[in-house]
C-alpha cells in the first residue's frame, strides 16, 4: 500500500475526488483558503492500494513550543480539517471497503509518524457515516445533533415539517410584503458583512468567527456561481442575509445575520424556505443546515430543527500519532496553567487550549480550530 503528504497541485488529490463523492470541504482549493485564514500549510494525507484509494485533507501547523518540551517538539506539527465538514473520501465501497480502511488508517498513522505530524483532529460530515476502522485507529467523539432537508421528498412532505409557529411567522411576512431572493455575491457583500459582523457581536461570538473580507472574497472566487447570497427584503430594507454553498447534490447552510434593529426576527426563517424551494427545484439531493455553536445541541441547534424531521449526529474523529510525546505535551500545558488537561473527547489536542481560557465552562466541550 502506498501512502503520503500530497501537496494541493498533485494530481493525485484530484483524481481522487473525480471518483469519490465529495464537497468542496475536501478541495485542495479550499484547504489552501483555510491553511492562509489559520496560518498552516495545506496537504491532504493519501493512501492507496491497487483501485482503492482514501484521502483526508489537513492543515499542518508547528507544535505550540510549551515550555519543557519546546526542543523534542521543535520539528513536530500537528494537523486540523478544513473549516466545515471535510468528511474523509474514499473509492472503496462494497464489501471489501471496511478491510481496505483498516489497512489503510494503519499506514496512515505510520506515514504520519515519519512526517513528525503528532495528532490529528477531523471534523465529520453529518451526512455520512464512518465506519468502524476509525474508531480502531483514534478517537470518535459524537457531538450534538445536525439538521438536513431530503429534498426528494414533495414540496408537500418538505412544508409539513416546518414546526407550526414557523408557519405562522411566515405567512405573517408574507403578508406585510417581506421577500427573499438571490443578489450577486459581490454586490451584495458589504450589506452582508455589516449584518453577519453585527449578529456576531450581539450573540457574543468568539473571534475566530469574524472571518475577515479577504476570505469571503476568496471563497467567492474559489466557488464561483456555487457560493450563493440570499437576502430578505422589505421596501429595499435588507432585513438578513445569508451565504449558501452548493456541491455536488448538497447545498451547505454557511454564515448568516439579521439586523434585529428592524423588528423582523423571524426573516431567517423566510430566508430557509426559500432556499429550501430553490434547492429543490434545482435538482439538489439535501439541504444541510448544521447544527449548533460547536457542535452543541443549543439555541441556534433548536431553531434549526424546526424546519425538519431529519437529523444526524456531528462527530468528529482525532487521532494521537505519537502516545508518548502527546502525553508529555499535556503534562507540559498542565504545569504551565495548573490546570487539569482534557480527555481525549474534550478540548483536542489539550496542549492548544490557550491558557487563559482553562478555566472557562465554555472551552470545555471545545475542539481545536
Amino acid at each position: 500500500m502506498e501512502c503520503q503528504l500530497l501537496e494541493p497541485t498533485d494530481p493525485r488529490w484530484e483524481r481522487v475526488l473525480a471518483r469519490a463523492p465529495h464537497e468542496f470541504y475536501q478541495t485542495p482549493g479550499y484547504t489552501w483558503l483555510e491553511a492562509r485564514r489559520i496560518g498552516g500549510v495545506p496537504a491532504a494525507v493519501w493512501a492507496a492500494e491497487n483501485e482503492q484509494e482514501w484521502l483526508l485533507p489537513l492543515v499542518l501547523r508547528p507544535v505550540p513550543p510549551l515550555p519543557g518540551v519546546a526542543e523534542q517538539v521543535a520539528s513536530w506539527r500537528d494537523a486540523v480539517s478544513p473549516y466545515g465538514y471535510p468528511h474523509p473520501v474514499t473509492t472503496a465501497s462494497g464489501v471489501e471497503a471496511e478491510a481496505f480502511l483498516d489497512r489503510a488508517l494503519g499506514q496512515v498513522r505510520e506515514c504520519l509518524r515519519c512526517e513528525r505530524i503528532l495528532t490529528v483532529f477531523v471534523r465529520c460530515s453529518p451526512l455520512q457515516s464512518l465506519a468502524a476502522a476509525y474508531g480502531r485507529y483514534g478517537r470518535v467523539v459524537e457531538h450534538g445533533p445536525c439538521y438536513w432537508l431530503d429534498l426528494t421528498e414533495s414540496a408537500e412532505a418538505l412544508q409539513s415539517q416546518l414546526r407550526s409557529r414557523y408557519r405562522s411567522y411566515l405567512n405573517a411576512l408574507k403578508r406585510e410584503g417581506v421577500t427573499a431572493g438571490f443578489v450577486p455575491f459581490r454586490e451584495g457583500l458589504d450589506v452582508f458583512l455589516g449584518l453577519y459582523y453585527r449578529t456576531m457581536d450581539r450573540v457574543g461570538a468568539a473571534r475566530w468567527y469574524y472571518f475577515e473580507r479577504g476570505y469571503f472574497e476568496e471563497l467567492g472566487a474559489l466557488l464561483g456561481e456555487n457560493l450563493r447570497l440570499c437576502v430578505v427584503t422589505l421596501e429595499e430594507q435588507v432585513l438578513a442575509a445569508g451565504l449558501f454553498a452548493d456541491s455536488n447534490g448538497v447545498v451547505q447552510y454557511l454564515l448568516s445575520g439579521v439586523d434585529e434593529r428592524l423588528g423582523q426576527p423571524h426573516a431567517t426563517k423566510l430566508m430557509m424556505t426559500f432556499v429550501r424551494d430553490w434547492a429543490k427545484e434545482a435538482g439538489h439531493r439535501v439541504l444541510h443546515l448544521g447544527g449548533g455553536v460547536g457542535g452543541a445541541d443549543d439555541a441556534l441547534s433548536q431553531f434549526k430543527r424546526g424546519f425538519t424531521r431529519h437529523s444526524s449526529l456531528f462527530q468528529t474523529w482525532r487521532l494521537v500519532v505519537d502516545e508518548e510525546l502527546y502525553a508529555a505535551c499535556v503534562r507540559a500545558w498542565e504545569a504551565h496553567s495548573g490546570s487539569t488537561a482534557d480527555p481525549l473527547d474534550g478540548f483536542f489536542p489539550a496542549y492548544r487550549l490557550p491558557v487563559s481560557q482553562a478555566d472557562s465552562d465554555s472551552a470545555v466541550a471545545s475542539a481545536s480550530v
